[in-house]
């Protein structure tokens, strides 16, 4: 028996060296660091069980069987379950067993006969830890496919009962919104978005939705669904909180672009109440269908109210237009929109010509050149605010 000595020698250290391993675990890996004592007495009974076969094999010098790997098996769904990754839960197991190998290091010290005995004892060790990491691994990722499938389900259920009924309809969805920040007075938002591509394969559009769920994360994570080939997602706010999720969704769109997928996002406005979120997803699918050709972002939140009442190309509103404000709207724009832009800093400049003249990083005697040209084109004028609303008006209903 040539491993014996360092069976018996491993199992009489059984308690020592399974506590090392746990402190390891404790203090080193942070996924066991934040779970809790509840994880942490059961990482110390898994590794216990591991010590306990580890020398069981080395005393008959014979690899585990089938039957006796079953507790790593049970033991790698609870950590996924748990929530520990598998990075982690991995990094824990050669943890335990670097530290065994100290061990048997310590006893080939005694003599030269220990030390051929832990020499022969290498190849067995190995082979347990080669069988025990393949079964681990597996049985983890089957336990993690099958939560989140069914995690999708529920999440898919959830958003279903909250866009017909505005509140869950079970535990489970009750549950899932609770961990979205979701209440039933919670003051939200939708993020509706489709692909204008075909995605490059089944999991890429569910990659897009983790990216834009974190990207307009805020204190919780927002309630996200793939369904259909849409992603929709449902982020809480509070009244106090100021929505700026343009800026952060068009990084979004761009990563997701670079992984082959396209997307055209729309957001709503913020809701008050989980009762108002069918209205609020409608908003957001109506933002979408406004980029939907070319993709981008549409974030509703990010507008004043003039710049939303002119997303609408309506027919009314271009009939009212004067034809000399629609003949130099479509010239200028043909000429590279110059006396346009020139325009539009002006108005975002409160009318005053000199900060236009700043923002075009031009001469103030430019900047009144062009207004002039404006004005004598059009003939509107430019000191009249109901006049510069009309040009922008016509400006607007021209980009749509």
């Amino acid at each position: 028996m040539a491993t014996d000595r360092i069976a018996e020698a491993l199992a009489g250290r059984s308690e020592e060296l399974v506590s090392a391993a746990v402190d390891v675990y404790v203090e080193r890996i942070p996924a066991y660091s934040h779970a809790g004592a509840d994880v942490e007495a059961d990482a110390r009974r898994h590794t216990a069980e591991h010590h306990a076969l580890l020398c069981a094999v080395l005393r008959r010098d014979r690899p585990p069987t089938d039957r006796e790997l079953e507790f790593v098996e049970r033991h790698a769904a609870r950590r996924a379950r748990q929530g520990i990754p598998l990075a982690d839960f991995l990094e824990a197991f050669r943890s335990y067993h670097n530290i065994v190998w100290d061990a048997v290091l310590d006893f080939s010290r005694e003599s030269r006969t220990v030390a051929d005995q832990a020499l022969a004892a290498t190849r067995t060790v190995i082979g347990y830890v080669d069988r025990a990491t393949t079964r681990a691994s597996g049985a983890y990722l089957e336990a993690q496919q099958l939560l989140v499938a069914e995690g999708d389900r529920v999440r898919r259920d959830l958003l279903e009962d909250l866009l017909a009924a505005g509140a869950p309809q079970t535990a489970a969805g009750l549950a899932a919104a609770r961990a979205a920040g979701l209440h039933a007075d919670t003051r939200c938002v939708v993020v509706a978005a489709v692909a204008t591509n075909a995605p490059p394969n089944d999991g890429a559009l569910s990659r897009a939705a983790g990216t834009l769920a974190t990207a307009i994360r805020g204190r919780d994570t927002p309630l996200t669904v793939t369904r259909h080939g849409e992603i929709v997602l449902v982020r809480a706010t509070t009244r106090d909180e100021r929505l700026a999720l343009q800026v952060p969704l068009v990084k979004a769109c761009e990563k997701a672009a670079s992984q082959g997928v396209v997307l055209a996002v729309g957001v709503s406005t913020a809701q008050d109440g989980l009762a108002s979120l069918g209205s609020a997803y409608r908003e957001a699918s109506h933002a979408v269908g406004r980029v939907a050709t070319a993709g981008g972002v549409l974030s509703l939140p990010d507008l004043r109210a003039f710049e939303y009442l002119t997303l609408r190309n309506d027919a009314v509103a271009r009939r009212l237009i004067a034809p000399e404000i629609e003949r130099f709207v479509s010239e200028d724009r043909e000429h590279g929109s110059q006396l346009i832009d020139t325009l539009l800093a002006y108005a975002e400049a409160d009318l005053n010509a000199k900060a236009a003249a700043e923002r075009l990083l031009i001469h103030v005697n430019t900047a009144h050149y062009r207004l002039a040209r404006i004005a004598e084109k059009t003939g509107c004028d430019l000191r009249r605010l109901p006049d510069v609303i009309d040009l922008l008006i016509a400006i607007r209903l021209s980009d749509r």
